[in-house]
């Protein structure tokens, strides 16, 4: 009877149930073929930085900063060697559309496997054969042979690997801290790729006018290795439902889409995302031009100002977390996006290098921030069950990279970089606008 005191009891007694069950879950630690039930550390709650103390985490995280540290150099040195090779802007944007690529295309079957495969081991997998094509790339350097195409060819193979895992490498988050701290635990994620911005570039800028480009593709090399050891050492929560989605990997990957598309938060996240890939996003994909060109910096100035946009998207990452919820995603992305193409159109028009390293820092620091809420946001709305192919969805969207680098590069050609980029920015800043005011008419109050 509505109200009784035995069905308040069944609903206490219930609750209690669901909790005891759901703690279980959560601290199931996969450790071969037994199951290490000592539950994971208690964590503070409430403090922004508190999921650090979780040690598997703190793994997780030097694992994706070595990773990402060996890859933003590698990124760096690609550009300078293809400018050098070319003199081309559009040879320049073409490295970042090779890694990308592959990402259409396989970013969903990427996620499919994800949510059936072991997401450890997927993510080593895909770091041992980044190394592989790293150590490729520094032996045709020390040979004396480097031509475009191997730079195209081995960003290429990159960009497959990143797709086969990046949906792992994220969804893996779920496994190694509590549901409540999962918010911040993606957010600081984001600090890997960003913290990375700032070592990677700026050893590569340093390294390039001190040693060449071999040594420096050789230090790329060296930075990558501790990242496939402190992988293989996470012992990630095993999680209900998890791995044994059924049917073919067609059927799951339609799930994924159906999924993503029939969610209206979901939708217009994916939505913001597609707008900031498509005109914003690829604009370091031309700092090379910008240092040796328009600015006349070389090498050493290329560094600097990839150094400001790493410092710019650390800062940014990191502030996105401790505003946590007090301010709306909405919000949040329509701020970012707004000051991203504002300051991006500022820097391309920009003729004195102090400006150009304020204004890149602040243009990395708002496309972070948005990007860091539109992944915390998805990744937060979406079970687990599902939430590899709904991250692989966020990467195909991520995968429209190389339309924006290319068209960003012919516009270059074609107008100048500097009335290129900025015009670009513009188109970015009315698409901002437009996706949030969609969201607003089209959008459920449910789903705001």
């Amino acid at each position: 009877m509505r109200g009784s005191p035995i069905g308040d009891c069944d609903g206490v007694l219930a609750t209690a149930t669901l909790r005891m069950l759901h703690r279980q879950r959560t601290t199931e630690v996969v450790d071969g073929p037994n199951l290490n039930t000592r539950p994971v550390r208690h964590l503070r709650r409430g403090h922004p930085l508190g999921v650090l103390r979780n040690s598997q985490y703190r793994r997780y995280w030097a694992a994706g900063f070595a990773t990402f540290s060996g890859f933003n150099m590698q990124m760096l040195i690609r550009g300078w060697m293809m400018y050098e090779l070319t003199q081309s802007p559009f040879m320049v944007t073409m490295v970042t559309a090779a890694m990308m690529m592959p990402m259409l295309f396989l970013s969903l079957l990427g996620g499919a496997l994800a949510d059936r495969f072991d997401r450890k081991k997927i993510t080593v997998a895909s770091d041992i054969t980044l190394l592989g094509s790293f150590a490729t790339l520094f032996a045709i350097s020390a040979a004396g042979i480097m031509a475009p195409w191997h730079i195209l060819a081995i960003s290429v193979v990159n960009g497959i690997a990143f797709s086969m895992a990046v949906s792992a490498r994220q969804a893996l988050i779920s496994g190694l801290v509590h549901r409540e701290q999962m918010r911040t635990a993606v957010g600081l994620s984001a600090t890997t790729y960003n913290s990375a911005q700032i070592i990677g570039p700026a050893i590569g800028g340093a390294l390039l006018p001190l040693v060449g480009v071999t040594w420096a593709l050789g230090v790329s090399v060296v930075v990558v290795i501790p990242a496939i050891f402190l992988y293989s050492t996470l012992k990630p929560v095993q999680t209900t439902g998890l791995n044994d989605a059924s049917g073919s990997i067609v059927e799951n990957v339609k799930a994924g889409l159906v999924y993503a598309f029939q969610n209206q938060t979901l939708r217009f996240l994916m939505l913001g995302a597609m707008v900031m890939i498509l005109t914003v996003g690829p604009f370091q994909s031309l700092m090379p031009v910008f240092a040796k060109h328009e600015l006349n910096v070389g090498a050493g100035g290329l560094g600097v100002l990839m150094l400001a946009a790493g410092i710019g998207a650390l800062i940014g990452s990191i502030g996105v977390v401790i505003i946590g919820e007090r301010i709306k995603h909405q919000k949040l992305e329509l701020f970012f996006g707004l000051l991203a193409a504002g300051s991006l159109a500022a820097f391309a028009l920009s003729p004195w290098f102090a400006l150009s390293i304020l204004l890149v820092g602040i243009t990395a620091f708002a496309t972070t921030s948005f990007m860091v809420v539109n992944m915390t946001v998805v990744q937060i709305t979406s079970p687990d069950y599902i939430r590899g192919r709904v991250v692989s969805v966020r990467f195909l969207v991520i995968g429209l990279m190389p339309f924006g680098a290319l068209s960003m590069g012919g516009a270059a050609e074609l107008l100048g970089t500097p009335i290129a980029v900025a015009i670009i920015a513009g188109v970015g800043a009315v698409g901002f606008a437009l996706v949030q005011i969609a969201s607003r008419v089209f959008s459920s109050p449910e789903a705001n």
